[in-house]
């Protein structure tokens, strides 16, 4: 790993792990206002709702203006919500904080553009692999994090989330140089949406699915295995960690001997298998082969299309292709719990998982419409 590489790594880690230490902790904090079970699910919704539009808009003024500038002011607009979230008074006040999150927080899209720019296109898929698995760690360790800080104040999770921000912040500023790419790319153009109708459909798809989990997972395990809250932390930790090891370390070999599209489709297909067999696992064994199929197929299928969609971009082009691709993920994890819920009122718990295994199979076939990209070559 570079240098560059090891720091944009930093910066998403650092940026997920804050976003992790805050999350399981919003409901009960917004509970603390006396507000109404909808402004709670509201004040959750509220971060993905602004990923969903500010995402696309952080890649375009990357392209124009620099893939640099951009990460370190999400970066420091990041500092400023959970600082805002650490003196909240009000419910408003931890909804602007939340707000203020999402947007700040959607500069994902850019941090895969300047990998794309910083890496040979036969060893992109192994790049965005390596970002995953960050992406990943900070989420498994992020709430461990805010569980431990909780039991203190739920202003000194903010706290800990803002200097976590705060110091990502200055070393971006010390360390992160603008990639060469972007200071010889001034030309910007309209990015052809057509093309990317297939990597939008299988982001969105294998997103939604895997993102179905979210609410099905752990009421299914309360009242069908009756788990505690601890055992389905360690579920959630567990399909983190495969997650991780798949990402950073199976994605970019696989990628390299039978092509990103390939590894996609493959994903697609066993995150659609891991969500059908976990309501019929028969004991832990079974349980946690399904959960590590699924939480696998979907590392396996999400730096795959990020790759493809990076090489098939033109330099001029690569933050506004990735931001949009980012927005159709973030519409998945909008409309998978969506759907979820709206199943386990109409149908039970176990039908949200095989609705959840039928967007993973379209996501499959989404997969196998890619386009081509060149024979990948020895790095």
């Amino acid at each position: 790993m570079n240098k560059q590489l090891g720091v944009v790594f930093a910066v998403v880690f650092v940026d997920l792990l804050g976003f992790g230490i805050v999350l399981p902790l919003l409901p009960t904090y917004a509970a603390a206002f006396h507000v109404s079970p909808a402004a709670i699910g509201f004040l959750v919704t509220s971060f993905s709702l602004l990923q969903l539009v500010a995402v696309p808009v952080w890649g375009a003024i990357s392209d124009r203006f620099g893939r640099r500038p951009v990460l370190i002011v999400g970066l420091v607009g990041s500092t400023a919500s959970y600082v805002l979230f650490a003196v909240a008074g009000s419910y408003w006040a931890l909804l602007v904080s939340r707000i203020v999150a999402g947007a700040m927080g959607a500069t994902i899209g850019v941090a895969q553009a300047y990998i794309a720019d910083i890496t040979a296109p036969e060893r992109r898929a192994h790049a965005m692999g390596i970002l995953g698995a960050a992406f990943a760690m900070g989420f498994i360790l992020g709430p461990a994090l805010g569980g431990i800080l909780s039991t203190h104040s739920y202003s000194s999770a903010g706290v800990v989330a803002a200097a976590l921000c705060a110091a990502n912040a200055l070393a971006a500023l010390a360390w992160l140089p603008e990639t060469p790419k972007r200071k010889a790319t001034r030309r910007l153009g309209r990015v052809p949406l057509g093309a990317l109708a297939a990597p939008l459909a299988a982001s969105f798809f294998v997103t939604a699915a895997f993102a179905v989990i979210h609410v099905t997972l752990p009421l299914f395990g309360r009242d069908v295995w009756r788990d505690s809250t601890r055992q389905m932390g360690l579920l959630f930790a567990y399909m983190g960690v495969v997650s991780a090891v798949v990402q950073g370390g199976l994605v970019g070999r696989l990628a390299a001997r039978v092509g990103e599209k390939r590894v996609a489709a493959a994903g697609g297909l066993l995150l659609a298998i891991g969500l059908a067999l976990v309501p019929e696992a028969s004991g832990r064994p079974a349980l946690y082969a399904a959960l590590g199929a699924l939480a696998a197929g979907s590392a396996l299928a999400t730096p795959s299309v990020y790759a493809i969609v990076s090489r098939r971009a033109s330099p001029s082009q690569q933050g506004a292709a990735l931001g949009i691709t980012q927005t159709a993920s973030t519409l998945g994890r909008i409309v998978g719990p969506t759907v979820a819920g709206f199943l386990i009122g109409t149908s039970g718990l176990r039908a949200p998982f095989w609705a959840g295994a039928l967007l993973g199979l379209l996501g499959m076939v989404a997969a196998l419409f890619l386009p081509r990209t060149p024979a990948p070559e020895p790095a």
